[in-house]
């Protein structure tokens, strides 16, 4: 957090592959200490950085001297702007190493008719938990999609009701533990700690749906530069998470074998000119300059789209067959909903609709008000989702931290501000 204030402030961290952003936010005095709060409004933007990332490939630290690098410049940036200094940051981390096991526990009470209590529910986690302790990964995030209270479903806040068997039924999220040892120590080499570890296709989940579509279910697939993240949300929860080894790098590597030129340029022509839909693009040609000629040519904006189209395609066929073998198809009522900086290239949703026959629509962070315009984008879902991650933990906090404590810290940020 911050030296002094550190209920008050968070920081998410997305150290991706083609870049790494930092946002401070400051959690509004009402939301602090407070359990009604909409996560959406409880919090405004202090300051945001985004640099260049370096030694990260894929999502995986490959060089953690150069990844320790940019991380500390997109810090040190957001602290010069916003004023402040950082402690600690809530990350966001993603990979092949992901994986998500469906869980489902039971807890017989000793006597007849119970009181649920915070031991009870702790107990349950700690069961679901277990078989996955093991030294080589680590447990992200345990989600419970229902409770099962005496044979009755549906349940999602069981404290205080009456029971006599309590059964969790939700999903384990665990990671490499060597991946992850490797992230902390990128983050502490740059001189601040990790105040937690979310899973970025959900925080994007966070940024970019609302509750019905969370509730209805629908899949967030964020593109990124190395890796697309899916996550299925289903029941108001999620329900299912993989990576698929297919991002906007592919797509601009792509572009610059198939044109033979370098990739610097190959990412500028897919950001001006790129377009995943070759019957609607016209048949005017861009100067294209070629490899180890140092002289433009005219390639046609058609070549460009059909080389797009191939590699996009391969990615949204790739997550439509995981889906299907998943079984969660024909439960999407939500449809599709794509964020990072792939979802921006011209096209790409109606390409996703017609494979997935389902609808699709660019998902947008949901922002607080007064937020830097330039936040509105769908590249920056994952940082706006951890922020919002982080305010929801605060709010769980609150919430079992008993009422006379909460009026107290709330009588204090009070006298903090009127001293400010």
């Amino acid at each position: 957090m911050f030296w002094g204030t550190s209920a008050t402030y968070v920081v998410g961290l997305d150290v991706g592959t083609t870049k790494v952003c930092t946002l401070i936010a400051r959690l509004l005095p009402e939301t602090v200490g407070s359990a009604g709060a909409s996560p959406s409004q409880g919090w405004e933007t202090v300051s945001f950085a985004s640099v260049r990332s370096r030694g990260v490939q894929r999502a995986t630290v490959v060089d953690l001297e150069e990844a320790a690098s940019a991380v500390a410049e997109s810090l040190d940036r957001a602290e010069q702007t916003g004023g402040v200094e950082i402690q600690s940051v809530w990350v966001g981390i993603t990979g092949h190493h992901i994986r998500a096991h469906p869980v489902t526990v039971t807890l017989t009470l000793p006597d007849e008719e119970t009181d649920i209590t915070t031991e009870h529910l702790e107990e349950l986690h700690r069961r679901a938990q277990k078989p996955y302790l093991r030294d080589d990964q680590c447990v992200l995030h345990l989600l419970p999609r229902q409770f099962i209270i005496n044979g009755v479903g549906g349940i999602r806040r069981p404290l205080g009701l009456t029971a006599r068997e309590i059964r969790l039924q939700g999903l384990i999220v665990t990671a490499d533990a060597s991946f992850v040892r490797s992230l902390t120590a990128c983050v502490r080499k740059a001189g601040v700690e990790v105040a937690g570890m979310v899973l970025e296709p959900l925080a994007a989940g966070e940024a970019v749906l609302t509750e019905s579509e969370k509730e209805l279910g629908t899949v967030v697939m964020d593109i990124g530069g190395g890796t697309t993240d899916v996550a299925v949300f289903l029941e108001g929860a999620l329900v299912d998470t993989f990576a698929l080894p297919v991002g906007g790098n592919h797509v601009t590597r792509d572009l610059a074998i198939g044109l033979r030129t370098p990739l610097e340029e190959a990412e500028r022509l897919k950001i001006r000119y790129g377009s995943a839909l070759p019957q609607k693009v016209g048949d005017e040609a861009v100067e294209v300059l070629e490899l180890g000629q140092g002289k433009p040519r005219p390639v046609a904006k058609r070549a460009l789209a059909e080389i797009i189209e191939a590699r996009m395609r391969e990615l949204f066929e790739l997550a439509a067959e995981r889906l299907q073998r998943g079984g969660w198809t024909s439960l999407l009522a939500g449809g599709i909903v794509l964020t990072g900086g792939g979802s921006l290239l011209e096209g790409v949703a109606e390409l996703a609709q017609e494979i997935f026959n389902l609808p699709v629509r660019i998902g947008e962070p949901m922002l607080s008000p007064g937020s830097p315009h330039e936040l509105r984008n769908p590249m920056y879902a994952t940082l706006i989702g951890l922020v919002l991650h982080a305010l929801r933990h605060h709010q769980k906090v609150a919430e079992s931290t008993p009422l006379w404590r909460r009026w107290l810290h709330r009588c204090w940020q009070r006298v903090k501000n009127l001293w400010r």
